[in-house]
């Protein structure tokens, strides 16, 4: 490695002993997991398979055509040998890079989701979307079965998104948002989705609905997406002993999720050709706030977000603001961002930036819609982090759900 990771700080702590992969014993809730990642699937191959029968399958999509390119940056040699530069980070939890040619690969993407029913109190769902950020492929991202005893609570167990932000349920449908992508200065850690267990209760208060979650589980990945952005070599990141819950609390025109999550994080690093663990059991707290009004035409969207890994020494904050305005069918919106870290072990090694976006959506049809977007990138990294530099990034989406 010869550079630090902002996004996972790992290089700052001494190297553990090399250990051998994690172990594998063969606990109730490894053998379960596979059966219900399986029964997703099978949810998705019935839904595509079996139209007919709308009441007992729900089969819907989403896709995003996206191009973009930098219109200018400061760096100018390649990021590790592996991006080219000038550049401009459009997807951390992907690794999705634009660069100085018009490109559609680092956000275009194709999801299908099915859900079968079974009775009046079980479903299984089952979605996969399909990248080409890294050449073309298709993910799980949904697999899981729920149960549902009464009107207000929802068992679930299964694969799902991992809820660190307000649009994480629904990152990936971005007709479900004003821009072409949430602001990244928030957005985009090592994990998306995980495997596990989730409770969810919603009801009624009044004029305000409430809806609450309480999730346990993990994450394993290999060769991390988001980790590419910051090592030269493969690296392996697992969350685990995840445990966390989220609030939202609603009215006409206000909206307020509140989110906590508590997990150890191990890490696996590959630049001797060796797979060496270099984390181990490291405990991180990420807890956000998120504040949305839609006020007649007006729009405010508002979220701030801590990474806090005291094991590392480490600390990172990310917020975003955003303002817009109805006219018709366009929605103009102005968005600032900021993300910024602490590290006491190595303070001049860290990831500091600024975005600027303005975006402009354009309903074309009941289900879609063409977004512009325009980002101005100001890295305040380092002294002694070499990352990206300033960009300028335009980009254009025709995002649609079916």
């Amino acid at each position: 490695m010869s550079q630090t990771s902002p996004r996972s700080s790992s290089t700052s702590v001494s190297r553990a002993a090399a250990l051998p992969p994690e172990s594998h014993s063969a606990s109730p809730w490894r053998l379960a997991l596979p059966g219900l990642l399986g029964l997703g699937l099978l949810a998705l191959a019935l839904g595509l398979s079996q139209p007919a029968r709308a009441q007992d399958f729900d089969f819907k999509g989403f896709g995003t055509l996206a191009v973009g390119k930098v219109l200018n940056g400061s760096r100018d040699t390649p990021l590790f040998g592996r991006f080219e530069c000038p550049c401009a980070i459009a997807d951390y939890g992907h690794g999705g890079l634009y660069r100085k040619s018009w490109s559609a690969s680092p956000e275009s993407k194709l999801g299908l989701q099915s859900t079968v029913k079974f009775g009046s109190q079980w479903s299984a769902t089952g979605q996969v979307v399909v990248r080409d950020v890294d050449g073309l492929k298709a993910g799980l991202e949904w697999a899981y079965l729920s149960y549902t005893p009464d009107s207000h609570w929802t068992l679930q167990a299964g694969r799902k998104r991992l809820p660190l932000f307000y649009y994480s349920d629904f990152q990936d449908v971005g007709y479900a948002y004003n821009w072409i992508r949430p602001p990244q200065d928030v957005y985009g850690w090592e994990a998306i989705n995980f495997n596990g267990f989730t409770a969810a209760y919603s009801t009624q208060l009044g004029d305000w609905s409430l809806r609450g979650s309480a999730f346990a589980g993990r994450e394993a990945t290999k060769d991390n997406d988001a980790a590419k952005i910051y090592y030269e070599a493969r690296q392996d990141i697992t969350w685990k002993r995840i445990i966390g819950a989220d609030l939202e609390l609603a009215n006409d025109w206000l909206t307020l999720r509140f989110n906590i999550i508590k997990n150890k994080v191990d890490q696996w690093d590959y630049s001797d050709g060796t797979r060496t663990q270099v984390t181990q059991d490291k405990s991180q707290l990420i807890y956000g706030v998120a504040a949305n009004i839609d006020w007649e035409d007006w729009l405010l969207r508002s979220e701030y977000s801590i990474f806090d890994r005291s094991d590392f020494a480490y600390k990172a904050n990310g917020v975003a603001v955003a303002v817009g305005r109805r006219i018709g069918k366009f929605t103009p919106m102005l968005t600032f961002g900021r993300y910024r870290e602490t590290n006491r072990w190595a303070p001049d090694t860290v990831q500091r930036d600024d975005t600027l976006s303005l975006s402009l959506r354009y309903e074309l049809g009941r289900a879609t819609a063409l977004k512009l977007q325009w980002d101005r990138f100001k890295d305040k990294s380092g002294p002694a982090l070499d990352f990206v530099g300033n960009s300028k990034l335009l980009s254009l989406s025709l995002d649609t759900v079916f």
